[in-house]
């Protein structure tokens, strides 16, 4: 077969494979890509040199493949909405799999990534260049950095922007096309959350001088212009169905109010109040985001608001302590340790991270909005049925 017929044939596949997904098949859109941190990050620490890892028990306790990076004795929130999504295997990592698995989506969150470059740099030991681990892809370095971040690295929210750009043009050879390869990236979902790190190894972390360089609402209107940015570059790599989530109460963080000094039953009012700073700039962006870039669909997922219900009425018994154990002012389970044994009664599994428990059911409020508060102008499952306006597709679904 010549290569022009080869070059034809992918482009009829591909567009045969992202309209399957557009008329309702399962799984509900072709692809799911991940960013963020921490809450997000499903193991691509480990590709790094770094001790910002969790990949040893009692982390993955209850995960089918044991201790794999995630902060969670099971699933965090981003696997939880992979699967009300319907995809029936797990999004890898960026810098594993195989040279066909990022067709269905990567995650590239990182523990220890913000949105500054320069959160964490007291703990910064140099520049380093990093190769990318990523098999089926070979590429040159250029002037890109990751910070090292303790002992190691970290992908920053700019690399991994970068690392999706290579993934993104990885597509488009797959599919025989960039505009094949734009259609195809305009029906999947973009899942985006970070902005924790900034203020809690940065804003108020013990050293740093940010504090008396901008009040808490210049930080805040800080963190969100470079926000927009990072949001607009993940628009030019074809993302249009992007859902981007708020911060919840950190002041809340089992970890934060030991910390802080908070007493058990309540938080840290200045950490909460921070963090709704940076979400009211974030629920003014995105809309201007929506009417300056043609076919964008930024959707707000108001995880402060989630955070905010009633944890006993979900079932929860213990609201306030860990589930495994942590040591003094530390956030990570303390390794080879057994964690409690009625984890579905936890909220919080470590210092600062939900229990499996927790994440679903977060996750589910999250795709399926309870209240109108909770998700706008859509919540996850609205946006993947959102027509992708620069792509043929089959949804009825129509704008309000």
């Amino acid at each position: 077969m010549s290569m022009a017929w080869r070059i034809l044939l992918s482009i009829v596949l591909g567009v045969s494979n992202w309209q399957q997904w557009a008329c309702g098949s399962s799984p509900q859109v072709p692809c799911l890509f991940i960013f963020g941190d921490s809450v997000f990050d499903n193991g691509n620490n480990l590709a790094l040199e770094t001790d910002v890892t969790v990949d040893y028990l009692p982390y993955g306790v209850d995960f089918p493949y044991g201790s794999t990076g995630r902060c969670s004795n099971g699933v965090n929130i981003a696997d939880a909405i992979a699967d009300l999504l319907g995809f029936e295997n797990y999004i890898p990592p960026f810098g594993k799999g195989n040279c066909r698995e990022f067709m269905n989506g990567v995650n590239y969150a990182s523990g220890g990534s913000g949105i500054l470059n320069m959160t964490g740099y007291l703990l910064v030991i140099a520049n380093t260049f990093m190769p990318l681990n990523y098999q089926c892809i070979k590429i040159f370095r250029t002037n890109n950095m990751i910070l090292l971040y303790g002992k190691g690295q970290r992908y920053t929210m700019d690399l991994q922007l970068y690392n999706h750009k290579i993934i993104a043009s990885r597509i488009a050879k797959e599919l025989g096309g960039a505009d094949v390869a734009k259609k195809y990236l305009g029906q999947c979902i973009y899942a985006v959350e970070t902005g924790y790190n900034d203020y809690l190894n940065n804003y108020y972390g013990e050293g740093y001088n940010t504090s008396n360089i901008y009040t808490p609402e210049q930080f805040a209107q800080l963190l969100v212009q470079t926000y927009e940015i990072q949001l607009e570059r993940l628009y030019s790599e074809g993302a249009r169905k992007v859902a981007v989530f708020g911060l919840i109460r950190i002041g809340c963080m089992p970890a934060y109010k030991q910390i802080f000094g908070a007493n058990e039953s309540s938080c840290v009012d200045k950490l909460n109040h921070a963090a709704q700073l940076f979400n009211n700039e974030l629920q003014k962006a995105l809309p201007k985001l929506n009417a300056n870039l043609p076919g964008a669909k930024f959707t707000y997922i108001n995880s402060y608001e989630i955070d905010s219900e009633n944890y006993t009425d979900l079932g929860f018994k213990f609201t306030n302590k860990s589930c495994c154990d942590v040591p003094t002012d530390q956030i990570p389970c303390a390794a080879l340790t057994y964690p409690c044994l009625n984890r579905d009664e936890h909220v919080y599994w470590d210092g600062a991270h939900y229990t499996e428990a927790r994440a679903r059911i977060f996750a589910k409020r999250a795709y399926k909005r309870q209240f109108p508060v909770d998700a706008y102008p859509y919540d996850v499952s609205e946006l993947a049925k959102v027509p992708n306006d620069e792509a043929d597709g089959c949804s009825t679904y129509v704008w309000q």
